[in-house]
Order: C-alpha cells, then sequence, then structure tokens
C-alpha cells in the first residue's frame, strides 16, 4: 500500500511539473484571465481569453505589431489594386500546420492559400454563425453567401496558387488591413476541420494551428502554450485562471513574478505600464416596454442632460466624458476623441423637457424609479449626486439598488433594470463597434433614423470616417439611451525586463509574438 501511495504521488509531481511548464528552458509570461479559453475556433472566438489565446495558436495574413499598425505575418507581401478594391497576399515559404504538442505527423503539413479561402468561407456560412462576418462585408459576394444565395466558392476570396490569396472587396475599405489582423481571418484546413465531426477547436485533439505557438497543455485551470527555444524570445505563455482569493495587488503580482503583466486601476511607476482609457462610464436608460415611461424621448433627454450637467465628484483616474466611444479608439492615427471632440447632448434647461415627457405620458413626475449600480463608494456618492440634482430640477427621487458585482452583471445582461449605472468597452479598434450596439441590440432601444446611418455606413465602409461616425454618435446620445458620465482610466502593469509586448485594450488581450525578456 506505502509503494502504491509513493508512485501515486511520483506520477501527481510528474503532471504537476507539467501542467505549469517547469523546465530550465523555459521562458515563461503569464497572463491571468477571468475565465478559461473554452473555444479556440478561430472564426468563433470572441472572448478576450479566446481571442488571446487564438492570435498564438494562429497566424493571419496581416498582425498589428506593438503600436497597432497592421504588418506582414503569413503574408510575404502584398499588392492593392489602384481602386483599392483587389488584395493580392504572397504566403511565405514554409509555412506549417502543427497540432496538439506537435505530436501528429499525419497533420504536419504546409499551410496553402486554399486554408485561408475556406477560412473566410466558414466566416460567411450561415451554420458557422461567425462574430466576424459584419467586420468582413466588404468582401464581394459575402451577403450572398451569408443569406444562402450563393455557392460559397463565388465569395470574393480565391486561391490563385499555393502561395497566392486574392480577396475582392464590394467596396474599398481603408481598415481593411487592420481587420485581417482578426481571428475571423485566420485560416481553416478544411480536411482538418470535416475531421473533428462539430468539435473543431473544442478539446486538445481537435485544435491544429499554423501560429508561433502551439497548444501544450489545457485543463480547467488555463491554457499553456508553447514555442521552440530562440534566444531571449518569450516561449512559455500560460493563461491562468485568476484566484479570486489572491487579495496581492496587480503590482505585486507582477514584482514578484506571478505575472508577466496585470490589468490595473492604479499606476505603479516602478514598473513598465501602458494607460489607456477604453471604458464610458454613464447611464443606461432601459427603453423597452409599452408602459415604460423611460421610453420616452424627452423624458430620457432631460434626465441625461441634468446628469451630465451634475457637480459630479468623480472616482480617481476618471475624466469626464465627451460622448460615447473612448479617448482609446483611433482614426488616422490620431484619438478619435481628441479629434472631434464633444458629441453630448445638452440642453440650456432640461426642465421643459421634462414637463412635456410628463404632458406626453399623462403624468406630472416620475414614480417608481430605480437606479442599478454596482457596490462601492465611488459609485454610492456618484449615484446620490445625480439622484439629489433630479430631486432639485423635477421634484422626484428614484430609489438606487446596488448589488455585488456578480449579481449586478447578471441583472444588466438579462435586462432586469431601469436606470442603471454602467460602462460600454468596445470589442474593436472599429470606429462603428459601440456605435453598433446601439441598433436594436442595448437597452431595448431602437431608432429608425440611427438604423439607417448606420447601415449606410457599414454599406459603404470608405464612408466611414471621423466627421460621418460624429454624425452618428450624436444621433445616439439626442436619442438618449445612454447618457455619457466619465471615462475610467486602467493600465496594464509588465515586467519591466519584458520587451515587445503586443497590447489591446479593446479585450483586453496580448501578443507574445514578439515578446523578449533576458
Amino acid at each position: 500500500m506505502k509503494r502504491i501511495r509513493l508512485w501515486s504521488l511520483f506520477c501527481i509531481l510528474l503532471l504537476a511539473l507539467g501542467l505549469t511548464g517547469c523546465g530550465a528552458d523555459l521562458n515563461t509570461f503569464t497572463w491571468r484571465v477571468d475565465a478559461v479559453p473554452v473555444n479556440l475556433d478561430p472564426q468563433l472566438a470572441v472572448s478576450s481569453e479566446d481571442v488571446t489565446a487564438v492570435m498564438h495558436l494562429f497566424r493571419g495574413l496581416m498582425r498589428l505589431d506593438a503600436s497597432g499598425e497592421p504588418q506582414p505575418d503569413a503574408a510575404e507581401s502584398w499588392t492593392v489594386s489602384e481602386d483599392g478594391k483587389v488584395y493580392t497576399f504572397t504566403l511565405k515559404e514554409d509555412l506549417e500546420w502543427v497540432w496538439y504538442r506537435q505530436r501528429n505527423q499525419d497533420y504536419l503539413r504546409a499551410v496553402t492559400a486554399e486554408d485561408y479561402v475556406y477560412g473566410f468561407q466558414r466566416v460567411f456560412d450561415p451554420e458557422t454563425g461567425s462574430p466576424y462576418a459584419d467586420d468582413f462585408s466588404c468582401i464581394a459576394g459575402s451577403e450572398a453567401v451569408r443569406e444562402s444565395r450563393a455557392d460559397p466558392s463565388t465569395l470574393g476570396v480565391e486561391a490563385v496558387d499555393e502561395r497566392t490569396v486574392r480577396i475582392t472587396l464590394e467596396t474599398a475599405d481603408p481598415e481593411f488591413l487592420t481587420k485581417l489582423c482578426l481571428p475571423g481571418a485566420m485560416p481553416c484546413n478544411r480536411e482538418f476541420f470535416d475531421s473533428t465531426e462539430g468539435s473543431y477547436g473544442l478539446s486538445s485533439s481537435s485544435v491544429m494551428g499554423n501560429g508561433p505557438f502551439y497548444l501544450y497543455n489545457w485543463t480547467s485551470e488555463g491554457l499553456f502554450l508553447r514555442r521552440s527555444s530562440s534566444g531571449s524570445a518569450i516561449n512559455n505563455l500560460r493563461l491562468v485562471l485568476r484566484d479570486p482569493e489572491d487579495t496581492a495587488s496587480p503590482a505585486d503580482r507582477v514584482r514578484d513574478g506571478s505575472s508577466g503583466a496585470e490589468l490595473s486601476d492604479t499606476a505603479a511607476e516602478d514598473l513598465a505600464q501602458i494607460a489607456y482609457t477604453s471604458r464610458t462610464w454613464g447611464l443606461l436608460f432601459n427603453c423597452s416596454g409599452e408602459d415604460n415611461p423611460l421610453a420616452n424621448v424627452s423624458v430620457r433627454q432631460a434626465l441625461a442632460s441634468a446628469a451630465t450637467d451634475a457637480d459630479l465628484t468623480l472616482p480617481s483616474g476618471c475624466e469626464p466624458a465627451q460622448g460615447l466611444i473612448p479617448p482609446s479608439v483611433s482614426y488616422a492615427g490620431e484619438s478619435y476623441r481628441a479629434t472631434v471632440g464633444s458629441a453630448l447632448f445638452t440642453a440650456s434647461d432640461p426642465v421643459p423637457l421634462y414637463q412635456q415627457g410628463m404632458a406626453e405620458l399623462g403624468q406630472t413626475t416620475l414614480r417608481n424609479i430605480s437606479i442599478l449600480a454596482p457596490e462601492g463608494s465611488d459609485y454610492t456618492q456618484l449615484v446620490g449626486a445625480i439622484n439629489a440634482r433630479w430631486q432639485q430640477l423635477f421634484a422626484c427621487f428614484f430609489t438606487v439598488r446596488q448589488l455585488p458585482q456578480e449579481e449586478y452583471q447578471a441583472a444588466l445582461a438579462s435586462g432586469d433594470y431601469q436606470i442603471a449605472l454602467a460602462s460600454l468597452e468596445p470589442s474593436s479598434s472599429a470606429l462603428l463597434d459601440l456605435p453598433s450596439r446601439f441598433d436594436g441590440e442595448l437597452a431595448g432601444f431602437s431608432d429608425s433614423g440611427v438604423h439607417a446611418m448606420l447601415t449606410s455606413l457599414q454599406a459603404e465602409p470608405e464612408r466611414v470616417n471621423a466627421q460621418t461616425v460624429l454624425a452618428l454618435e450624436k444621433a445616439i446620445l439626442n436619442a438618449t439611451p445612454f447618457a455619457p458620465l466619465y471615462c475610467q482610466q486602467q493600465y496594464l502593469l509588465v515586467d519591466p525586463t519584458v520587451q515587445g509586448l503586443g497590447f489591446s485594450p479593446f479585450g483586453p488581450t496580448v501578443d507574445l509574438t514578439a515578446a523578449t525578456r533576458p
């Protein structure tokens, strides 16, 4: 019996060493995540954890560098036609598919242009349900394929030969090279995909990548990726589940070496850090329901204007919002927000607006309205100041409903609120990301004018620029489903010995492709 126990302990020790990636030749970077990746299918990956994993396991035609600019990845070179509609990419030589732990020799084969063609066909296959179909709607024939009115082979993506991919657009898109860095543009080997029989990307045995890293282990505690050792390059990436009982600060976890980088609400001058502002906090009005007084535009405009004009003490590290889109979103290399200025709805006197809304509703004042907010003294103070302002101007007082974070998020997701203090974060750097959520998706809001403007810009991406998006943003905020209050600055704290780390606040995600640490 004792021998059996000793042997069991020995096996457990070996397993632990394998899972944690210990080894003299490993240069390890740990990124703590709120959830272990669950889907490594690039055409479906959407959570920050899934996207981070996919970015390392797969190689698209282009990849964002550390400054956020698209650079060739699997592509050796490319050309663009004079009208900006035809992109021709030449693949690098010796690109290979690699299976789990590099063990399956049956699938160690060259990556070809057909793999990129099939990846795009899957994006528009209705059975896939890819979240990236809208991003690539500029590709010729995509609408017909997406609606099952045309064969996938008619899509404007073709393999000229084994190393040449040609993509034809319906309309020119100045952001197309950046979009090619999205997971949806990653390749997919048709034969391997078919062999997984519906489980593609859902288990270690059903993942085959062509990226800089390969899948080493995938457990309930984390995802572990590796690549061959090369000088000071980081070759061991650990996406490890965040421990809710770990009370150490993000900065301390970076300092003690247990994390390569951490997200934080506060700066740490002794660490390398990236400051970013990609979260806009404001009041989200639930517009749904026939008998809902907040479905009245005049009422929302009055409440929003009064709240925006209130004397608010903002949480530390925050600044007044100037619109829906936060400062981290850029256009033509500059902050969109700094370029266009404010998009806020303001009324010189919100009282007449409120009275107009009440008259339209046949009421004298609002009653039985509650404000949902997360627990925390900063939120209590903020909502209290807004409530006091509304009482002063409109003689109405709303109850405040503060919930623990998990319950608060559940209430938001289910629409169980009337007014909510909530934050909005873009999931990508696309200018239309946040505005597109207000097209019948968020807070029960719908507006024919907003829908027409958004549909027009999506159909003609060459018209998407700072001024056309500003007009759309103002149309949304004038209808007031959301009243922006402040933007929250956050920080990525990084081990100062790490160089070349790619980071996107949209997700957020990290990219270790070019990262080194001596």
